[in-house]
């Protein structure tokens, strides 16, 4: 029975990284929908890229949380939530890729 406890305690600590990386990666993908929804309403509303950043912040402040590195230079954000912005709003603003 301890050979089987620990078996299964190493198989969590093996699994807990992608566990964690997939998480990540889904608040990334998170905050990409929410712009994308956002932009879209947005143009209906003729409102421009601040509107629909506002409207995400809840998404911006999750990803910026779980993101803990901060760059000089970079207002506050995240690399992370920086990139996201940057692949969404960024040369067109229509990118599919947030990972």
């Amino acid at each position: 029975m301890p050979a089987r406890a620990a078996a299964l305690a190493l198989i969590c600590l093996a699994l807990a990284p992608e566990a964690r990386a997939a998480a990540f990666d889904d608040l990334k993908t998170d905050l990409a929908v929410c712009l994308r929804f956002e932009l879209d309403g947005a143009r209906a509303r003729r409102a421009g890229a601040g509107d629909a950043v506002r409207r995400c912040a809840v998404e911006i402040e999750r990803l910026d949380r779980a993101d803990p590195r901060r760059l000089p230079g970079d207002r506050g954000l995240s690399p992370s939530t920086r990139g996201v912005l940057q692949s969404v709003l960024g040369s067109g603003g229509r990118s599919r890729s947030t990972r």
